[in-house]
């Protein structure tokens, strides 16, 4: 799938730009620099986590830094995000998103067009396909637990986290999780399932279920969420900090 779509890429800047690599200046790419995988921190997470010898799909990790995670797997102490709080701008590219709205493209044909313009009358008998951005919004603001199902070292790098803690039982996780936040959260609904991911110039048919996808630009993260939504909506909601008790029996703490 990955090697189609850059093949598209590449087949696309060359009508747009001409042969390659021409149109691949170096503020074409992103706005966010990249994570640099050869420093310290990028070399420590790849000996440590290559000699762990994980299964991915089969645990789930927390990364974070060394305080927190230590209180996380002592005491279970771990905090509850509102999905407003992921965009705010100071968070770094792998963790900034609008947790609240996805933005989808479609391709119009002329019967399409006409659907949607309030001057139908107008549009001419032969027209190219166009081309409609949407943004879709979540109807409330909702809470998040994220954490990921892959062992890749680079994540160390990617949310700069010097620990984490690998939780090898995720169905005993997940129930002190919500028995926790049922004390704390009694009116919500608690959910949880992989991110899935999209891409958002090809999107699925369907109305896309906003507190489980993400653009595939976060796809390598495995993520998997734990989310809890308000039966009351709410536009903006504030973190909740919860104690599960010791993770010692169903977890092991890695620092680097």
């Amino acid at each position: 799938m990955w090697m189609e779509k850059w093949t598209h890429v590449l087949e696309e800047m060359v009508i747009r730009y001409g042969p390659f690599p021409s149109g691949f200046e170096s503020d074409v790419l992103h706005s966010e620099p990249f994570p640099d995988f050869v420093s310290e921190l990028a070399g420590k997470a790849a000996r440590r986590m290559t000699s762990l010898k994980l299964r991915p799909g089969r645990i789930q990790i927390k990364l974070g830094k060394r305080d927190f995670m230590r209180a996380l797997y002592h005491e279970g102490r771990l905090r509850i995000q509102p999905a407003s709080f992921f965009q705010a701008p100071d968070h770094n590219g792998a963790i900034r998103d609008d947790e609240l709205t996805i933005g989808i493209s479609a391709n119009l044909n002329r019967d399409a067009v006409i659907k949607f313009v309030s001057n139908p009358q107008d549009v001419p008998d032969e027209i190219p396909d166009q081309r409609l951005d949407l943004g879709l919004r979540h109807k409330s603001d909702f809470w998040l637990y994220c954490v990921t199902k892959s062992v890749e070292p680079r994540l160390f790098v990617d949310f700069e986290a010097d620990a984490c803690v690998i939780i090898r039982n995720p169905q005993a996780f997940q129930r002190r999780l919500f028995d926790a936040a049922a004390s704390a959260m009694p009116e919500v609904n608690a959910h949880s399932g992989d991110a899935v991911y999209f891409d958002p110039l090809l999107p699925p048919k369907g109305i896309p279920f906003i507190p489980l996808t993400k653009p595939f630009g976060y796809a390598y993260q495995q993520e998997f969420r734990y989310y809890w939504q308000p039966i009351t909506a709410a536009a903006k909601l504030e973190h909740i900090d919860l104690s599960l008790g010791s993770l010692s029996d169903i977890s092991e703490l890695i620092e680097l």
